[in-house]
């Protein structure tokens, strides 16, 4: 009778089971990988102390006003690229979290692996919060970046600091660092100085203000081509009203040499700054003064481009910027 109470063997249940084998699977992958250790990452770094920073600490820091990154996180926020909670898993990185970790990538120049550690992510999650980030500031694109309507009032601002008259804008460009595009040939890339980028080519006002901005053509190309594939390029003769107001750029803007000029556009280009004082005419100082504006917003250092698939890359019918009168 006391037999039949004790079995013979241990009766092992459907749980036991899966507790053996998640005890063996665990024993199995320490063994080989080692036990996993979390990394040490700053913590609370947005409330402990971007918050504390003053305004002026602030726009040191994330080069924008903290007014401006406000308007952006609350527009993120209510954006289709902003991650919600409700997927059933870990809760999604906030978009105040987004906004600073995108900024601080940016304006800072430093790498995916600072900013993983500062405001305590995985790397993969940083890579995944600038691309969120970089779609959402495209779509702000065609309302910011918008050339001024009163013209009058920024020939104005733009004669104080030069003395020329009907300036209402400065046009420059620069290079940006990238690898080879996925299914791209690298010699069509590399620009005058050997090596691979793409054109960047802005038009600012008198405050260092972008208005007009084109990013995405092979740096292989040449300024004046860039800017006759543009949209700029069409919108000239309304800016310019036969010839009241200039928009002022260098002579690598000129296509008066090439095949494909185009004759409806007059330019004004000063003299190259590294030239001698002594071949300076008094016109070509004060347009040199008039761009000096547009040349400070260009003045970083290259930012290099990691997620080229979401570059708005132009074709021969696409938009863009440069210079012209």
């Amino acid at each position: 009778m006391i037999r039949a109470l004790v079995p013979d063997r241990p009766v092992r249940t459907q749980a036991m089971k899966k507790l053996w084998k998640l005890a063996y699977t665990n024993t199995f992958l320490t063994s080989c990988f080692g036990r996993r250790t979390r990394k040490p990452k700053v913590e609370h770094f947005v409330d402990d102390v971007v918050r504390q920073y003053s305004d002026e600490e602030f726009r040191r820091h994330f080069r924008l006003s903290r007014r401006v990154a406000t308007e952006l996180i609350a527009g993120f926020a209510s954006s289709p690229m902003c991650p919600t909670d409700n997927h059933g898993g870990k809760a999604a990185k906030s978009a105040e979290t987004h906004l600073l970790s995108f900024i601080w990538y940016a304006a800072n120049k430093t790498c995916m692996r600072d900013v993983a550690d500062r405001f305590n992510l995985a790397e993969s999650t940083v890579h995944r919060v600038l691309q969120r980030v970089a779609d959402y500031l495209c779509t702000l694109g065609p309302t910011v970046l918008t050339f001024p309507r009163d013209l009058e009032k920024l020939s104005r601002d733009f004669e104080k600091v030069s003395g020329v008259p009907g300036v209402v804008g400065c046009i420059d460009g620069c290079y940006i660092r990238i690898q080879c595009p996925e299914n791209k040939i690298a010699s069509t890339y590399v620009n005058r100085h050997h090596f691979l980028s793409m054109t960047l080519q802005a038009v600012c006002d008198n405050k260092r203000r972008f208005s007009d901005v084109l990013v995405g053509s092979s740096s292989k190309i040449h300024d004046s081509r860039v800017f006759r594939l543009s949209s700029l390029a069409k919108k000239i003769p309304g800016i310019c009203q036969g010839g009241r107001y200039h928009i002022l750029g260098d002579e690598l803007l000129d296509d008066s040499d090439e095949e494909e000029a185009n004759d409806d556009v007059p330019w004004s280009k000063c003299t190259d700054s590294d030239e001698s004082e002594e071949e300076d005419t008094e016109e070509d100082a004060a347009l040199r003064v008039s761009t000096s504006p547009d040349e400070r917003p260009f003045l970083l250092d290259m930012l290099p481009v990691s997620f080229l698939e979401t570059t708005p890359w132009p074709s021969r019918n696409s938009s863009g910027s440069r210079l012209s009168s």
